[in-house]
């Protein structure tokens, strides 16, 4: 399986997790100059900005291991883009990363 297609089946799963605790999702795989958000959900009068990483072995490493800082700081830009183009007021920000393991999810804030 390539990269891009363990990708997408993992962004899939985190979906549905995200819809089982509640949120609705506003975006998928949202671009902009500064990059892309994997995921846009809100609950609430939140906004939560997911970064889901999918890894097939445990000898990949943690996928968290891998939103590096300049990584987050493009996720923050690219909130800021979504956030003036999409109209919408929001009474809190959320950054997320959804970590996927071949059998479990794992959702961090960052």
């Amino acid at each position: 399986m390539n990269n891009r297609r363990t990708g997408a089946i993992g962004e899939e799963l985190a979906e549905i997790m995200l819809l089982e605790k509640g949120y609705s999702i506003l975006a998928r795989n949202f671009r902009c100059r500064h990059g892309e958000i994997d995921i846009i959900a809100a609950k609430g009068g939140a906004v939560a900005f997911v970064e889901v990483k999918t890894r097939l072995f445990e000898s990949c490493g943690q996928g968290r291991e891998s939103v590096t800082a300049a990584k987050r700081q493009r996720i923050r830009n690219c909130a800021m883009c979504y956030i003036a183009i999409c109209g919408r007021e929001f009474e809190a920000v959320d950054f997320q990363v959804i970590e996927i393991n071949a059998c479990h999810l794992k959702g961090l804030e960052f």
